[in-house]
């Protein structure tokens, strides 16, 4: 990845979805059980982002610091729709996913999965980078360099602060 030196910003025009998704691995020693739901993570997300219209913008996985048991992908999708008509498809690999682990472990409490949606309007978000490469939002929309005195307020396009 190319670092990109200074301060810069994320511009997308439309409103987006933000996806946190994951799972935590509850007893290690578990790994038929755990393994395939990191590899349906991994396979789901590279499947998703390679559809026609790219409904999946971007998706970066995270290992958590705090519980290292726990990874999780933060996704930007290009709208509501577009993530649950993934997610219902019955010819991509989410629902497949889904059924064999409900099958094999959904129940047992060795694997834990989860989510999180959240709808953004367009403007209503603010990503800053610094000496970063382009990542996340900056990955899904445009990269743009911020000035020194750019402000918080005047990003996430508060009136007052014009």
């Amino acid at each position: 990845m190319t670092i990109k030196q200074g301060r810069y910003t994320a511009n997308y025009p439309d409103d987006f979805i933000v996806v946190l998704i994951g799972f935590r691995i509850n007893k290690v020693a578990k790994v038929r059980e755990w393994l395939p739901v990191m590899r349906a993570a991994k396979s789901m997300t590279k499947n998703a982002l390679q559809l026609p219209g790219k409904p999946l913008l971007n998706s970066e996985t995270v290992w958590s610091l705090d519980d290292p048991r726990v990874f999780f992908m933060v996704q930007h999708w290009r709208s509501f729709e577009d993530l649950i008509t993934w997610a219902n498809d019955k010819s991509l690999d989410h629902k497949p996913a889904m059924k064999a682990f409900f099958k094999r472990t959904g129940y047992n409490g060795n694997v834990g999965i989860w989510h999180e949606v959240y709808k953004v309007s367009a403007g209503q978000f603010e990503a800053i980078y610094a000496n970063m490469p382009r990542m996340s939002m900056a990955a899904a929309g445009e990269y743009v360099s911020l000035r020194e005195s750019s402000k918080a307020t005047e990003r996430m396009g508060d009136p007052k602060a014009r």
